[in-house]
């Protein structure tokens, strides 16, 4: 073999060398970019849902609705946050007055686990008929599952 077909030999070798490191590292950030990028979004989606929510009069006026664990993971502890809001006369009159309400409850609730809660709101003074109040935002602001980790939502964002 002479001296330039072993020059030639060495620069194929190092090429492919190069050519192998730089597809291992972009083939890595890839990987890491796909999974940051899933760990973002899965961090932004609920494990939880809420059907069904309105006011209701049991022994006081409060806030009733489904809550069920839509996660893999047992839920210890829940924050909701709700904002009730009164109706004017017609439909496109609202009140300025909205009613906010932070509620814990520590309940088990196990994946798949669904729930009829109540959320009172004896401290609210309602002006007529119940049927005059809605519930404008009802979520999940934390949630404390039974491992310890907790997911956190203190602006709904999660729910839009």
């Amino acid at each position: 073999m002479s001296e330039i077909e072993k020059k030639v030999l060495v620069f194929c070798r190092t090429l492919a060398l190069a050519l192998g490191a730089f597809l291992c590292v972009f083939c890595a950030c890839a990987i890491f970019s796909c999974a940051s990028i899933e760990k973002m979004l899965s961090g932004l989606a609920a494990p939880y849902a809420i059907f069904d929510s309105q006011i209701a009069e049991r022994d006081e006026t409060g806030i009733e609705f489904t809550f069920s664990n839509l996660g893999e993971r047992t839920i210890a502890r829940v924050e909701f946050f709700a904002r009730v809001q009164e109706t004017g006369d017609s439909e496109d009159d609202f009140s300025d007055d909205s009613m906010e309400k932070e509620f814990i409850l520590d309940a088990e609730f196990a994946p798949g686990d669904s729930e009829r809660i109540f959320i009172p709101l004896g401290e609210f003074e309602f002006d007529g008929e119940i049927e005059n109040y809605f519930v404008e935002t009802l979520f999940a602001s934390e949630i404390i599952f039974s491992d310890g980790e907790v997911w956190r939502d203190k602006d709904g964002v999660s729910v839009l």
